[in-house]
């Protein structure tokens, strides 16, 4: 859209057309809006005019009958209200003209990356800050800007946006409880713990058993190295800041006696205890934007903030969020259980090949595979690595050449010697920027620059990769 929008690498639009249909059970039940002030002492955004911020809190609930949320892992083991919905909320934010006429009636959902929005809207204190930004460019094209917290592991702040999911539990009532790993390369030489997660602004899944001759911590040279056993007795779960003589034993941190070394690699396998719903993250994206696009009030019976209609809706994201949104297409969260079209268009930046997989038991999407580390973790590159589906003409499989870096952003660019490039749908666009960043292998910067309508008939189970 603007600087970033005019300078990504492999950036696409994609584009989903649904027959509208009746209305579903699922949906926002209350938008609650908290705050209302004026952006930034009332800037003026060319011809849209001043914005003012909207904050509040959104609650939802969804249908776990319903197919379009039935591929959500655990939706089925999450608790349910009298209704027979899984209820879960979150953060939202808006930014909108002041004088609405003033604006072009559509949105664009600047989709969050680990809770922190990515145009710096919650912690600007000048126009100049955000000016600079896409957001900052869409406002001054009349856009409303939404963002709302979809990650649900990430420790609230005052300037995040943190989605509140269920956990998931036996249909009994007791604990689900899988194997979890966590890696850590980055410790500080000398320091001794580390929470599980091994980043202190997320949560980590509880040790469901603390004896830790029924896990396994160890430590290599390398990725592709020989592990080697660090003995239960030389480690315990708790915090211990000091070392051992300061434990003190809790199910969510780890104690390592020795201390850590940051040139190894450390790995813990335990048994974990009570999932988050994670995919419900992809749900909050989907009928957040749905409601504000489509409805005129919640079911409390507060009106619609946006007030005018809006006609067109888009949604973007970088690096991890690039691959939520990748996934989010794949899993057909871009289709309402009204059947209706959620965003028209989708701009996946700076991702690479990547998908973050939170669809999955146990999620972890702030951790990803990368070059020399990590790379055993769900969210990685998997082929096939561009939306349309390919095989090698070399052999069978799937077709990959090389990587830029640990996203491996070339599988979309490379030519095969006497073959061609790797061509998309044509429901997939992406245009040449005038930029050209040579880093290493020279790189071409895309931009979608044009909006293609891909249609899918009611009841088609095809996806888009």
């Amino acid at each position: 859209m603007h600087k970033q929008y005019r300078a990504i690498t492999t950036a696409a639009i994609v584009v989903a057309s649904v027959a509208a249909g009746q209305r579903s059970e699922a949906r926002v039940v209350k938008f609650v809006v908290q705050h209302q002030s004026s952006f930034l002492g009332g800037a003026d955004w060319g011809n849209a005019g001043p914005y003012e911020l909207l904050q509040g809190t959104a609650y939802l609930e969804v249908d776990p009958r319903d197919r379009r949320n039935s591929i959500i892992v655990d939706l089925e083991n999450a608790p349910r209200n009298a209704h027979g919905m899984v209820d879960f909320s979150t953060p939202f934010l808006i930014l909108k003209p002041v004088d609405t006429q003033r604006g072009n009636h559509k949105i664009f959902y600047a989709v969050n990356n680990r809770g922190n929005n990515l145009e710096g809207l919650l912690t600007a204190t000048t126009a100049t800050q955000v000016a600079a930004t896409d957001a900052g460019y869409a406002m001054t094209q009349g856009y409303t800007i939404v963002d709302a917290g979809w990650e649900g592991d990430v420790i609230p702040t005052s300037t995040n946006l943190v989605a509140s999911l269920p956990r998931a539990y036996q249909p009994n009532g007791g604990p689900i409880i899988g194997p979890m790993r966590y890696e850590y390369y980055d410790r500080i030489s000398g320091s001794y713990t580390t929470n599980l997660e091994g980043t202190a602004g997320f949560l980590s899944y509880e040790a469901a058993d603390t004896n830790t001759a029924h896990a396994t911590f160890t430590v290599r040279d390398s990725e592709y190295g020989p592990k080697t056993l660090i003995p239960p007795n030389r480690w315990a779960f708790g915090t211990c800041p000091t070392g051992r003589a300061s434990l003190i034993p809790d199910t969510v941190d780890l104690c390592y006696f020795d201390g850590f070394d940051n040139s190894k690699i450390y790995e813990l396998i335990y048994e974990a205890r009570n999932p988050i719903v994670m995919g419900l993250g992809f749900a909050t994206t989907r009928d957040i934007a749905s409601f504000l696009r489509y409805e005129a009030r919640d079911d409390a019976g507060n009106s619609n903030p946006l007030g005018t209609p809006i006609t067109r809706a888009y949604a973007a994201g970088g690096s991890q969020t690039g691959g939520y949104l990748r996934d989010y297409i794949y899993l057909g969260f871009n289709e309402d259980e009204s059947q209706r079209q959620v965003f028209d268009g989708i701009i996946p930046w700076i991702a690479g090949t990547d998908r973050v997989f939170i669809n999955v038991r146990f999620a972890d999407p702030n951790a990803y595979s990368e070059q020399d580390h990590q790379h055993n973790y769900l969210q990685n590159s998997y082929p096939p690595f561009a939306y349309a589906v390919t095989t090698d003409p070399r052999g069978s499989g799937p077709s990959f050449v090389g990587q830029y870096s640990y996203c491996k952003i070339s599988t979309f660019q490379s030519y095969y010697s006497g073959v061609g490039r790797v061509l998309g749908p044509v429901q997939v666009k992406s245009g040449r920027s005038r930029q050209t960043v040579v880093n290493g292998p020279a790189m071409i910067l895309a931009i979608a620059n044009n909006i293609f309508s891909l249609r899918r008939s009611r009841g088609n189970e095809e996806t888009y990769r």
